[in-house]
Protein backbone atom coordinates (compact mmCIF):
# COMPACT_ATOMS: atom_id res chain seq x y z
CA UNK A 1 0.00 0.00 0.00
CA UNK A 2 1.39 3.40 -0.99
CA UNK A 3 1.61 5.58 2.14
CA UNK A 4 4.25 8.19 1.31
CA UNK A 5 5.51 10.40 -1.50
CA UNK A 6 8.81 9.57 -3.13
CA UNK A 7 10.91 10.74 -6.06
CA UNK A 8 10.25 8.67 -9.19
CA UNK A 9 12.10 10.83 -11.72
CA UNK A 10 14.77 13.54 -11.79
CA UNK A 11 16.04 15.93 -14.43
CA UNK A 12 18.34 18.91 -14.82
CA UNK A 13 19.37 21.53 -17.32
CA UNK A 14 22.52 23.66 -17.55
CA UNK A 15 22.87 26.52 -20.03
CA UNK A 16 25.31 25.94 -22.86
CA UNK A 17 27.62 28.90 -22.18
CA UNK A 18 30.54 28.00 -19.90
CA UNK A 19 32.30 30.77 -17.98
CA UNK A 20 35.68 29.70 -16.60
CA UNK A 21 37.69 31.24 -13.79
CA UNK A 22 40.08 32.58 -16.42
CA UNK A 23 37.14 34.40 -18.05
CA UNK A 24 36.31 35.99 -14.70
CA UNK A 25 39.92 37.01 -14.13
CA UNK A 26 39.58 39.23 -17.20
CA UNK A 27 36.55 40.94 -15.65
CA UNK A 28 37.47 41.43 -11.97
CA UNK A 29 40.61 41.20 -9.85
CA UNK A 30 40.74 37.47 -9.12
CA UNK A 31 42.50 34.33 -10.35
CA UNK A 32 41.79 30.72 -11.17
CA UNK A 33 44.01 29.59 -8.28
CA UNK A 34 42.21 31.83 -5.76
CA UNK A 35 38.73 30.64 -6.76
CA UNK A 36 39.71 26.97 -6.89
CA UNK A 37 41.52 26.97 -3.55
CA UNK A 38 38.90 28.93 -1.58
CA UNK A 39 35.61 27.85 -3.18
CA UNK A 40 36.38 24.79 -5.28
CA UNK A 41 34.91 26.15 -8.52
CA UNK A 42 36.62 26.01 -11.91
CA UNK A 43 33.69 26.97 -14.14
CA UNK A 44 29.98 27.75 -14.14
CA UNK A 45 27.13 28.05 -16.69
CA UNK A 46 25.54 31.35 -17.76
CA UNK A 47 22.12 31.83 -19.40
CA UNK A 48 21.83 33.07 -22.96
CA UNK A 49 20.40 36.54 -23.61
CA UNK A 50 17.01 35.09 -24.50
CA UNK A 51 16.83 32.65 -21.54
CA UNK A 52 15.05 33.32 -18.25
CA UNK A 53 14.66 31.30 -15.05
CA UNK A 54 11.42 29.71 -16.27
CA UNK A 55 13.09 28.50 -19.48
CA UNK A 56 15.70 26.63 -17.43
CA UNK A 57 13.06 25.26 -15.09
CA UNK A 58 10.85 24.03 -17.93
CA UNK A 59 13.71 22.14 -19.56
CA UNK A 60 14.66 20.45 -16.28
CA UNK A 61 11.00 19.66 -15.61
CA UNK A 62 10.56 17.99 -18.99
CA UNK A 63 13.61 15.81 -18.37
CA UNK A 64 12.34 14.77 -14.94
CA UNK A 65 8.92 13.89 -16.36
CA UNK A 66 10.56 11.92 -19.16
CA UNK A 67 12.70 10.02 -16.64
CA UNK A 68 9.57 9.13 -14.67
CA UNK A 69 7.57 8.22 -17.75
CA UNK A 70 4.85 10.71 -16.78
CA UNK A 71 3.08 13.25 -18.99
CA UNK A 72 2.94 16.93 -17.98
CA UNK A 73 -0.85 16.73 -18.06
CA UNK A 74 -0.74 14.32 -15.11
CA UNK A 75 0.94 16.82 -12.76
CA UNK A 76 -1.40 17.96 -9.95
CA UNK A 77 1.03 20.23 -8.11
CA UNK A 78 3.96 22.28 -9.44
CA UNK A 79 6.31 23.97 -6.97
CA UNK A 80 9.10 26.17 -8.26
CA UNK A 81 11.92 27.13 -5.90
CA UNK A 82 13.74 30.28 -7.02
CA UNK A 83 15.13 33.57 -5.74
CA UNK A 84 15.75 34.93 -9.24
CA UNK A 85 12.20 34.89 -10.66
CA UNK A 86 11.27 36.00 -14.15
CA UNK A 87 9.44 38.95 -12.57
CA UNK A 88 7.88 39.98 -9.25
CA UNK A 89 4.59 38.58 -10.51
CA UNK A 90 3.06 36.34 -11.71
CA UNK A 91 4.70 33.29 -10.10
CA UNK A 92 7.50 31.95 -12.27
CA UNK A 93 5.85 28.56 -11.75
CA UNK A 94 3.01 29.79 -13.98
CA UNK A 95 5.48 30.30 -16.82
CA UNK A 96 6.87 26.78 -16.32
CA UNK A 97 3.33 25.39 -16.25
CA UNK A 98 2.60 27.10 -19.56
CA UNK A 99 5.82 25.96 -21.21
CA UNK A 100 5.43 22.28 -20.31
CA UNK A 101 1.62 22.10 -20.56
CA UNK A 102 0.87 21.11 -16.94
CA UNK A 103 -2.62 22.58 -17.21
CA UNK A 104 -4.26 20.74 -14.31
CA UNK A 105 -1.55 21.64 -11.79
CA UNK A 106 -1.84 24.01 -8.86
CA UNK A 107 1.31 26.17 -8.92
CA UNK A 108 3.33 28.11 -6.38
CA UNK A 109 6.74 29.76 -6.12
CA UNK A 110 8.86 28.97 -3.06
CA UNK A 111 11.47 31.55 -2.06
CA UNK A 112 13.72 30.23 0.67
CA UNK A 113 16.74 31.19 -1.46
CA UNK A 114 19.24 28.28 -1.58
CA UNK A 115 17.08 26.15 0.73
CA UNK A 116 14.07 26.53 -1.58
CA UNK A 117 14.13 23.07 -3.17
CA UNK A 118 14.35 21.31 0.20
CA UNK A 119 11.46 23.43 1.47
CA UNK A 120 9.44 22.72 -1.69
CA UNK A 121 10.09 18.98 -1.59
CA UNK A 122 8.97 18.78 2.03
CA UNK A 123 5.86 20.89 1.39
CA UNK A 124 4.88 18.85 -1.68
CA UNK A 125 5.30 15.51 0.09
CA UNK A 126 3.20 16.74 3.03
CA UNK A 127 0.45 17.94 0.69
CA UNK A 128 0.42 14.58 -1.08
CA UNK A 129 0.24 12.48 2.08
CA UNK A 130 -3.26 11.04 2.27
CA UNK A 131 -4.63 13.59 -0.23
CA UNK A 132 -5.85 12.01 -3.49
CA UNK A 133 -6.11 15.46 -5.12
CA UNK A 134 -2.31 15.54 -5.34
CA UNK A 135 -1.14 12.26 -6.77
CA UNK A 136 1.68 13.68 -8.89
CA UNK A 137 3.87 16.61 -7.85
CA UNK A 138 6.68 18.31 -9.74
CA UNK A 139 9.23 20.23 -7.65
CA UNK A 140 11.65 22.42 -9.59
CA UNK A 141 14.64 24.49 -8.50
CA UNK A 142 15.68 27.07 -11.11
CA UNK A 143 17.97 30.09 -10.97
CA UNK A 144 19.43 32.69 -13.32
CA UNK A 145 21.73 34.35 -10.80
CA UNK A 146 23.87 35.91 -13.49
CA UNK A 147 20.96 38.37 -13.95
CA UNK A 148 21.05 39.60 -10.33
CA UNK A 149 24.82 39.63 -9.68
CA UNK A 150 27.00 42.71 -9.46
CA UNK A 151 29.70 41.73 -11.93
CA UNK A 152 32.08 44.25 -10.39
CA UNK A 153 31.88 42.59 -6.96
CA UNK A 154 34.59 39.94 -6.96
CA UNK A 155 33.41 38.51 -3.62
CA UNK A 156 30.12 37.31 -5.10
CA UNK A 157 30.26 37.15 -8.91
CA UNK A 158 32.87 34.35 -8.84
CA UNK A 159 30.61 32.05 -6.80
CA UNK A 160 27.36 31.66 -8.71
CA UNK A 161 26.09 30.01 -11.86
CA UNK A 162 22.78 29.36 -13.61
CA UNK A 163 20.84 26.13 -13.96
CA UNK A 164 17.79 24.11 -12.98
CA UNK A 165 16.89 20.73 -11.54
CA UNK A 166 13.59 18.96 -10.97
CA UNK A 167 12.04 15.95 -9.29
CA UNK A 168 8.72 14.15 -9.83
CA UNK A 169 6.96 12.82 -6.74
CA UNK A 170 4.34 10.08 -6.59
CA UNK A 171 3.01 7.67 -3.95
CA UNK A 172 5.55 4.91 -3.24
CA UNK A 173 5.64 1.73 -1.20
CA UNK A 174 5.49 1.94 2.60
CA UNK A 175 8.89 2.65 4.13
CA UNK A 176 10.15 4.44 1.00
CA UNK A 177 10.05 8.07 -0.11
CA UNK A 178 10.27 11.08 2.20
CA UNK A 179 10.73 9.91 5.78
CA UNK A 180 11.29 13.19 7.59
CA UNK A 181 12.18 16.86 7.14
CA UNK A 182 13.71 19.50 9.37
CA UNK A 183 13.18 23.11 8.25
CA UNK A 184 14.27 26.26 10.06
CA UNK A 185 14.81 30.01 9.55
CA UNK A 186 16.31 32.98 11.41
CA UNK A 187 14.96 36.26 10.06
CA UNK A 188 17.13 38.31 12.42
CA UNK A 189 20.01 37.63 10.00
CA UNK A 190 18.11 38.65 6.86
CA UNK A 191 20.82 41.07 5.72
CA UNK A 192 23.52 38.38 5.55
CA UNK A 193 22.30 37.26 2.11
CA UNK A 194 19.92 39.54 0.25
CA UNK A 195 18.90 41.64 -2.72
CA UNK A 196 17.92 44.82 -0.82
CA UNK A 197 16.17 46.80 -3.57
CA UNK A 198 13.47 46.28 -6.14
CA UNK A 199 10.64 45.30 -3.79
CA UNK A 200 8.09 47.27 -1.77
CA UNK A 201 10.61 48.48 0.85
CA UNK A 202 13.09 49.91 -1.64
CA UNK A 203 11.27 50.17 -4.98
CA UNK A 204 13.29 50.51 -8.15
CA UNK A 205 14.60 54.06 -8.50
CA UNK A 206 17.65 55.84 -9.91
CA UNK A 207 19.20 55.81 -6.41
CA UNK A 208 18.59 52.06 -5.93
CA UNK A 209 20.14 51.34 -9.31
CA UNK A 210 23.10 53.67 -8.73
CA UNK A 211 23.91 51.96 -5.41
CA UNK A 212 23.46 48.48 -6.96
CA UNK A 213 20.82 47.71 -4.33
CA UNK A 214 18.96 45.69 -6.94
CA UNK A 215 21.90 43.26 -7.02
CA UNK A 216 22.88 40.33 -4.83
CA UNK A 217 24.75 41.06 -1.57
CA UNK A 218 26.38 38.56 0.80
CA UNK A 219 28.62 38.57 3.87
CA UNK A 220 30.77 35.51 3.17
CA UNK A 221 32.34 35.28 6.63
CA UNK A 222 28.95 35.30 8.34
CA UNK A 223 27.64 32.67 5.93
CA UNK A 224 30.51 30.31 6.75
CA UNK A 225 29.99 30.74 10.50
CA UNK A 226 26.26 30.08 10.08
CA UNK A 227 26.56 27.05 7.81
CA UNK A 228 29.26 25.27 9.81
CA UNK A 229 26.68 24.96 12.61
CA UNK A 230 23.38 24.80 10.69
CA UNK A 231 24.37 22.13 8.13
CA UNK A 232 25.32 19.42 10.68
CA UNK A 233 22.38 20.35 12.91
CA UNK A 234 19.84 19.98 10.12
CA UNK A 235 21.26 16.62 9.03
CA UNK A 236 21.32 15.22 12.56
CA UNK A 237 17.77 16.38 13.34
CA UNK A 238 16.30 15.11 10.06
CA UNK A 239 18.03 11.73 10.43
CA UNK A 240 16.82 11.46 14.03
CA UNK A 241 13.31 12.36 12.90
CA UNK A 242 13.40 9.44 10.47
CA UNK A 243 14.33 7.05 13.28
CA UNK A 244 17.78 6.48 11.79
CA UNK A 245 21.40 7.26 12.64
CA UNK A 246 24.19 8.80 10.60
CA UNK A 247 25.57 5.30 10.04
CA UNK A 248 22.44 4.52 8.03
CA UNK A 249 23.08 7.33 5.50
CA UNK A 250 24.16 6.04 2.09
CA UNK A 251 24.39 9.40 0.28
CA UNK A 252 24.20 13.03 1.36
CA UNK A 253 23.39 15.63 -1.30
CA UNK A 254 24.31 19.12 -0.12
CA UNK A 255 23.66 22.56 -1.49
CA UNK A 256 26.73 23.28 -3.61
CA UNK A 257 27.90 26.56 -2.09
CA UNK A 258 31.57 25.90 -1.48
CA UNK A 259 33.58 22.69 -1.80
CA UNK A 260 35.70 23.45 1.27
CA UNK A 261 32.59 24.19 3.33
CA UNK A 262 30.97 20.89 2.33
CA UNK A 263 34.14 19.03 3.33
CA UNK A 264 34.26 20.80 6.69
CA UNK A 265 30.60 19.97 7.42
CA UNK A 266 31.01 16.33 6.38
CA UNK A 267 33.98 16.14 8.74
CA UNK A 268 31.88 17.54 11.60
CA UNK A 269 29.28 14.86 10.91
CA UNK A 270 31.94 12.16 10.85
CA UNK A 271 30.94 11.19 7.30
CA UNK A 272 33.53 10.44 4.59
CA UNK A 273 33.51 12.41 1.35
CA UNK A 274 32.63 9.26 -0.61
CA UNK A 275 29.17 9.58 0.94
CA UNK A 276 28.50 12.85 -0.84
CA UNK A 277 28.57 14.08 -4.42
CA UNK A 278 30.05 17.32 -5.75
CA UNK A 279 29.03 19.41 -8.74
CA UNK A 280 30.19 22.80 -7.42
CA UNK A 281 33.45 22.59 -9.35
CA UNK A 282 31.62 22.51 -12.70
CA UNK A 283 28.47 24.53 -12.07
CA UNK A 284 29.25 26.82 -9.13
CA UNK A 285 26.56 27.77 -6.64
CA UNK A 286 23.21 27.55 -8.44
CA UNK A 287 21.20 28.44 -5.30
CA UNK A 288 17.85 26.61 -5.17
CA UNK A 289 18.81 24.60 -8.26
CA UNK A 290 21.98 23.08 -6.83
CA UNK A 291 20.42 20.26 -4.79
CA UNK A 292 18.17 18.91 -7.59
CA UNK A 293 20.94 19.31 -10.20
CA UNK A 294 23.33 17.33 -8.01
CA UNK A 295 20.67 14.75 -7.12
CA UNK A 296 19.88 14.18 -10.79
CA UNK A 297 23.52 13.79 -11.74
CA UNK A 298 24.19 11.42 -8.83
CA UNK A 299 21.18 9.27 -9.76
CA UNK A 300 22.20 9.08 -13.42
CA UNK A 301 25.79 8.29 -12.41
CA UNK A 302 24.62 5.18 -10.56
CA UNK A 303 25.16 6.53 -7.06
CA UNK A 304 21.63 5.63 -5.91
CA UNK A 305 20.00 2.25 -5.57
CA UNK A 306 16.51 1.33 -4.38
CA UNK A 307 16.50 1.26 -0.60
CA UNK A 308 19.38 3.73 -0.12
CA UNK A 309 18.96 6.34 2.61
CA UNK A 310 19.48 9.75 1.03
CA UNK A 311 19.77 13.08 2.85
CA UNK A 312 19.25 16.40 1.08
CA UNK A 313 20.57 19.42 3.00
CA UNK A 314 20.62 23.11 2.10
CA UNK A 315 21.13 26.56 3.61
CA UNK A 316 20.64 30.07 2.28
CA UNK A 317 19.26 33.57 2.61
CA UNK A 318 16.68 34.30 5.23
CA UNK A 319 18.62 32.86 6.87
CA UNK A 320 17.07 29.47 6.08
CA UNK A 321 18.29 25.92 6.43
CA UNK A 322 16.91 22.43 6.38
CA UNK A 323 17.27 18.77 5.47
CA UNK A 324 15.07 15.98 4.14
CA UNK A 325 15.64 12.23 4.56
CA UNK A 326 14.37 9.78 1.95
CA UNK A 327 14.57 6.08 1.32
CA UNK A 328 15.19 5.94 -2.41
CA UNK A 329 12.37 4.25 -4.30
CA UNK A 330 14.28 4.21 -7.60
CA UNK A 331 13.71 5.91 -10.95
CA UNK A 332 13.87 4.49 -14.49
CA UNK A 333 16.89 6.69 -15.29
CA UNK A 334 19.07 5.65 -12.33
CA UNK A 335 22.60 4.95 -13.51
CA UNK A 336 22.01 5.35 -17.24
CA UNK A 337 22.07 9.07 -17.96
CA UNK A 338 25.66 10.30 -18.03
CA UNK A 339 28.14 10.02 -20.87
CA UNK A 340 31.62 8.67 -20.02
CA UNK A 341 33.14 12.17 -20.09
CA UNK A 342 30.65 13.41 -17.49
CA UNK A 343 31.24 10.38 -15.30
CA UNK A 344 34.98 11.00 -15.44
CA UNK A 345 34.48 14.65 -14.49
CA UNK A 346 32.30 13.63 -11.55
CA UNK A 347 34.89 11.15 -10.34
CA UNK A 348 37.64 13.76 -10.59
CA UNK A 349 35.52 16.10 -8.48
CA UNK A 350 35.57 13.64 -5.61
CA UNK A 351 32.31 11.86 -6.37
CA UNK A 352 33.02 8.13 -6.48
CA UNK A 353 30.91 6.47 -9.14
CA UNK A 354 29.50 3.02 -8.58
CA UNK A 355 28.97 0.90 -11.70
Amino acid sequence: MATAAGIVGTGSYLPEHVMTNHDLARMVETSDEWIRSRIGIRERRIVAKDEATSDLGARAARRALEAAGIAAGEVDLLMLATSSPDSLQPPTACHVQREIGAWRAAVVDVNAVCTGFVYGLSMASDMMRGNPAYRTALVVGAEAYSRILNWEDRTTCVIFGDGAGAAVLRPVDAGFGVLSSYLRADGSKHETICVPGGGSRLPASPEVLAKRLDKFHMNGREVWDFVIEAFPQAVREAVRGAGLTLKDVDLLISHQANGNLIRACMDRLGLPMDKTYLTVDRYGNTSAASVPITLDEAARAGRLRRGDVVVLVAFGGGLTWGATVMRWAGTPADGIGLEPEALAAASAAGATVRA
